[in-house]
């Protein structure tokens, strides 16, 4: 079978990337012999609501919630695919501090920054988030303790800027936005999602409730309260199977965020954006990455 709508195929188990500067047509990858990976090139976007944005949504629900995400991480080796990509980055533009925006409870970072080291970069990562978490931290890595968002970061906040899974909670100008203040402001940015606006990733929203159950008892400190709303009254597996399944439908694909990209007015900025394909997983994850050139001489 063969993909339509500007799909080509790599080898299988590969890191899939197109690099592209600005003015360039992207690619979009797919896994050969297992036909089309139906991508919803065609259809809308939809911004539709998550309770973990929803400022009235209690703290201790917001909370379990990320805590969950962060435990869900160490089921696959995703987190150590982007850091790879990081590696890449930071190989060319030798950051070796690293901002993270909209981290949640941490997330996949301590996965992220320990792959980092064993690639032979030991950097130091700052969590931010516009809700910011109480967070052990560790000698690498530390939680600004202020709100910050991720539309217009501080000056005080320099280095190499990451967000993982949290791009798509963003309407269309709020990420341009986001592209925009990295590229005036010189930083490089690299971008994952952990979701795909695919059919066999919608398909897959309707096995998260018995992840939730699953996974629960992996949870880094786990509270009494997650205990509770996930097993006597499963409030916690209802929000975290809506929140995911509206995930995908929000998720930008990469052909999305590099056109996002290219109309940013800024020279001297290059971008590569593709798929991180897993045997595990039917679908392509998306992620965009971008770094400032030097002028040459």
């Amino acid at each position: 079978m063969t993909c339509k709508a500007g799909v080509a195929t790599a080898s299988h188990h590969r890191w899939r990337s197109d690099l592209r500067r600005h003015g360039n047509p992207p690619r979009v990858w797919s896994k050969p012999g297992k036909g089309c990976k139906l991508h919803l090139a065609n259809m809308k976007r939809l911004h539709l609501f998550e309770f973990e944005d929803q400022p009235w949504l209690p703290g201790f629900l917001r909370d379990a919630m990320t805590a969950y995400l962060a435990s869900a991480y160490t089921i696959a080796p995703i987190p150590q695919l982007w850091a790879k990509e990081i590696s890449r980055v930071i190989q060319v533009t030798g950051h070796q501090q690293l901002v993270d925006l909209g981290s949640g409870s941490s997330g996949p970072t301590p996965l992220v920054v320990a792959e980092l080291a064993r690639l032979g970069h030991p950097v130091t990562m700052t969590l931010t988030d516009f809700y910011p978490r109480p967070f052990e931290g560790s000698a690498a890595i530390r939680y600004w303790p202020r709100p910050v968002d991720a539309r217009d970061v501080p000056e005080e906040l320099g280095g190499l800027r990451t967000m993982f899974a949290a791009f798509h909670h963003f309407d269309e100008a709020g990420a341009a936005r986001i592209l925009a203040d990295a590229a005036a402001r010189r930083m490089p940015i690299c971008i994952f999602e952990g979701t795909s606006r695919t059919i066999p990733a919608i398909l897959s929203s309707l096995v998260i409730p018995l992840l939730v159950l699953v996974l629960t008892p992996r949870v880094k400190s786990l509270s009494w309260q997650q205990l509770l709303f996930t097993y006597l009254i499963p409030v916690l597996p209802v929000l975290i199977s809506w929140d995911g399944l509206v995930s995908h439908l929000r998720t930008y694909s990469a052909a999305e965020m590099l056109a996002m990209a290219q109309a940013i007015p800024q020279p001297g900025y290059q971008w590569r954006t593709g798929e991180i394909a897993l045997k595990e997983f039917p679908v392509g994850l998306p992620f965009l990455v971008g770094w400032p050139v030097p002028p040459t001489a």
